[in-house]
């Protein structure tokens, strides 16, 4: 029988009776956690390899729904012969011993196609759970009674603006409208959320001179992009970052 012989940086692991766990030098993603796969052998000549779902689960923890279509697209990925994900997510691979090098290469192949994507399939996620973070902050803050949730607003062009959040004032009816941005993957401005939400803004502004309006930055971003995003904002709404705002009682004091 054949075996996996790692090459410079792979790390291979006993998994159990004529199987090995090989752990690849590339990493996933941001957090460390490296590609790895299982190869078994069912006989003298054969080998089944997997990667038991690690690299989408990986995915998951990020908010990140492999879906068929998305699988398709991995699947496509150029160069594949022997690898590819099922319909579960794994990525597998079986074949003759002397295929072996070439079906693991290909694993990590799709794993990494899988690593780069995730940049433009997490937004989403990165979206909702920096409001999530946002909302838990105001309510800490204000009280659940100040904090409202999923508010429309009119807007100029004659829509209604859909806000995360809006907090009721303390001295009269009205309201200050609320817009989360979260970072992108990497630490970075969403400039496409910046400057949609300028002109949902500013649309509003146009149409409700009695309410407020309030963009909440998720902190991370370099200075000068901080200050590029707060220059195209300002005109539209007030912009506070998260991490940065001592007080939000002070702030929300009227």
């Amino acid at each position: 029988m054949n075996t996996f012989t790692p090459t410079a940086g792979w790390i291979t692991q006993p998994a159990g009776e004529r199987a090995i766990r090989a752990i690849s030098p590339m990493n996933l993603g941001l957090d460390g956690q490296h590609a790895a796969f299982f190869i078994a052998y069912p006989d003298e000549h054969s080998f089944y390899l997997t990667d038991a779902c690690e690299t989408a689960m990986h995915a998951a923890v990020y908010g990140i729904d492999l879906n068929p279509k998305r699988l398709e697209i991995l699947n496509e990925t150029p160069g594949l012969n022997l690898a590819q994900f099922d319909k579960t997510g794994a990525i597998i691979a079986s074949g003759d011993n002397n295929q072996l090098q070439e079906a693991l290469w290909e694993a990590l192949k799709l794993a990494m196609a899988l690593s780069i994507q995730c940049s433009k399939w997490m937004p989403r996620f990165n979206s909702l759970r920096f409001r999530s973070q946002v909302g838990h902050t105001l309510r800490q803050a204000l009280g659940e009674q100040r904090l409202l949730k999923a508010v429309k607003a009119q807007s100029s062009s004659g829509h209604l603006a859909d806000f995360a959040y809006a907090v009721r004032s303390t001295a009269n009816a009205a309201l200050t409208y609320i817009e989360p941005i979260a970072l992108k993957a990497g630490k970075k401005i969403d400039w496409t959320q910046i400057y949609q939400t300028h002109g949902k803004m500013s649309d509003v502004k146009l149409a409700d001179k009695r309410n407020f309006r309030m963009v909440i930055l998720e902190d991370g971003a370099s200075t000068e992009d901080f200050q590029k995003a707060v220059g195209i904002l300002e005109p539209a709404a007030s912009v506070y970052r998260l991490a940065k705002t001592p007080d939000w009682q002070e702030i929300f004091a009227n």
